[in-house]
């Protein structure tokens, strides 16, 4: 009943101990010393097993001794993503290092976070900067402005006037490629921030943004260049 309640116990704390070690684990009841201190079995259980870079078992009493544990009780030392290169884990690494293990210690590396799937990505907006794949035009930027090129019609007034000068644009690559929510962000006149709004709505559907492999809407940014020495 205790080996069944100690393995229970250390599957619910981190997720998972190796196979080959269960059968030589310590019927008794583990110490846990977690970034160099000691903590309690309830504060144990807390931990987030994501936040876990390793755990290793130490069951032989004369290597529990190198880190001030005499007692019967077998030993799980855990370091954290989070402190993983501080002072007090480096010394615990050096020990660990220096252990003439008879057999392999029970090191357990902290899984690696699941990859979101297309029902678990939020359905909110990514800012084109930190997904894997931006949205791109089909072709090609340089597709892009060959068909600004094509397509815009400078402003009698602003042409008369003389107006040139970049036009700040935002927008949303859809999952399907279609452009939504074309807002201008730094302009020039009414009527050439009207004309950029304008062309970008007729742009065929872009290809959309990837993340994790999955399509997601993306905020992006451009500018469009009017110039009448074209």
């Amino acid at each position: 009943m205790k080996k069944r309640s100690f393995t229970l116990l250390l599957l619910l704390c981190f997720g998972k101990v190796l196979l080959a070690q269960q059968s030589q684990a310590p019927s008794q009841n583990l110490l846990f010393l977690v970034d160099g201190k000691f903590i309690s079995k309830s504060d144990a259980a807390r931990i987030n097993r994501d936040s876990i870079e390793t755990l290793t078992i130490v069951k032989e009493k004369q290597h529990k001794t190198i880190f001030g544990v005499n007692d019967e009780a077998g030993l799980a030392i855990v370091i954290t993503k989070a402190k993983m290169n501080s002072a007090e884990n480096r010394l615990i690494k050096e020990k660990i290092s220096k252990i003439n293990f008879k057999t392999k210690p029970d090191v357990v590396k902290a899984p690696a976070p699941a990859k979101p799937s297309r029902d678990s990505i939020a359905n909110g907006t990514f800012e084109f900067t930190v997904i894997q794949k931006q949205p791109e035009f089909p072709g090609g930027i340089k597709a892009f402005y060959s068909f600004l090129n094509e397509n815009i019609k400078y402003p009698k007034e602003a042409a008369k006037r003389q107006i040139q000068g970049r036009v700040f644009l935002s927008f949303i690559v859809e999952k399907d490629g279609s452009l939504t929510n074309i807002k201008v962000t730094r302009g020039l006149s009414y009527d050439i921030n009207d004309e950029a709004i304008r062309v970008l709505s007729t742009s065929p559907n872009w290809n959309p943004g990837i993340h994790f492999g999955v399509p997601v809407r993306v905020k992006y940014n451009i500018n469009i260049n009017f110039n009448l020495n074209k």
